[in-house]
């Protein structure tokens, strides 16, 4: 087997057959091809695309009593304004508050919190994410008001400074975070024409104050920003639930095709943001508790490509071996630290991937 052997990525397009819904007859499409399920895996799968482009798996889990439904966008932080960095992050807390079907600010959180549901999001440099689950005799309805907050957002004027403020409350909630702080470090000490230098998420000073020093307006940002990136095209969606295929296909069909079709607009394959002038870097910072630790971080290209092989979990697999002969055992055993952990940062759409060795 060639460990390093490229394959083609999803196309999301062959394979497909129309379809119908069987009780509104509203039209989309169904996988037909092969699709790989463990033997013991007894749920029930069936993959679609609606008529925007939308794909979606649903899920049929028979004795599950809970639903859940998560929808990523292939977009975050790396298509933030420079003068309003954090702005994918606002977003992302705005979308929920209130929408044309559901005007009520806190329509959806009300609706998931009453049938003693769970909801939450996030953005990272490349994609935000909102997901939630409920018991299963409320999940249209919170699939209802799910879907209408992505299609048709208000975005109140009146809850922006209320967002603003929770953005701002998580990013004081970083401040005595090590990972966070070694987080925004890295973005310090990459290529600064490059997105992943931005300051994903963002606070009052990044985004309210930039606005006003910009003379840009908050409200008419978001839009502009949810009305280039925010398109069907982008995201993939998934619902599980106890329901038929049936029903889960109908209800998904009627409610995410309205999503908006709008292309891909986000930039891709946009290299490395570590070049040639910020490697071979000595870099001490300060943490905030007292345990130390040593990271070594090589970049990468993308292997995205290699998704079936994965050839850096041998290597990962052998670094961080912990048995006689390993270097985690010898450094144990020098009493120089009491782990290692190697990782590699397998990003899809990035461009870029990062290999490190963290010894603690």
């Amino acid at each position: 087997m060639d460990f390093c052997q490229n394959y083609p990525l999803p196309d999301w397009t062959s394979g497909f057959e129309p379809r119908t819904t069987l009780v509104s007859q509203l039209p989309y499409e169904e996988y037909t091809g092969p699709m790989e399920q463990p033997a013991s895996d007894s749920n029930n799968y069936r993959l679609i695309r609606l008529p925007n482009n939308l794909v979606v798996m649903c899920v049929q889990d028979v004795g599950a009593k809970t639903s859940a439904a998560a929808l990523s966008v292939n977009v975050g932080s790396n298509m933030d304004p420079v003068e309003l960095q954090g702005l994918a992050h606002l977003l992302e807390h705005m979308l929920p508050r209130g929408t044309e079907r559901f005007p009520d600010v806190d329509e959806y959180q009300s609706y998931i919190s009453h049938h003693t549901g769970n909801c939450n999001a996030s953005t990272n440099f490349s994609r935000t994410r909102f997901y939630f689950g409920i018991p299963s005799d409320a999940f249209e309805g919170a699939l209802d008001r799910f879907a209408s907050f992505l299609a048709s957002p208000l975005f109140s004027r009146d809850c922006i400074d209320r967002e603003l403020n929770a953005v701002d409350s998580e990013f004081k909630g970083f401040l005595n975070s090590d990972s966070w702080r070694l987080q925004h470090l890295e973005s310090k000490l990459s290529d600064q024409n490059h997105p992943h230098s931005k300051f994903m998420p963002g606070n009052m000073d990044s985004l309210q104050q930039s606005a006003k020093d910009h003379g840009l307006d908050l409200q008419e940002e978001l839009i502009k920003f949810y009305n280039k990136y925010y398109s069907s095209d982008i995201m993939k969606l998934i619902v599980c639930g106890n329901h038929a295929l049936d029903q889960l296909v109908e209800w998904t069909v009627s409610r995410f095709s309205a999503i908006k079709s709008k292309g891909d607009n986000v930039q891709r394959d946009l290299g490395h943001p570590v070049s040639a002038e910020f490697l071979g870097k000595v870099i001490y910072y300060e943490t905030v508790d007292d345990k130390g630790v040593m990271i070594m971080r090589f970049p990468i290209p993308s292997v995205s490509a290699m998704y079936r092989s994965y050839p850096f979990y041998y290597i990962n697999y052998f670094i961080a071996h912990k048995g006689p002969g390993s270097i985690t055992s010898y450094l144990k055993r020098q009493g120089w630290a009491t782990g290692m952990v190697v990782s590699t940062n397998f990003g899809k759409d990035d461009g870029f991937c990062e290999f490190s060795i963290t010894i603690k």
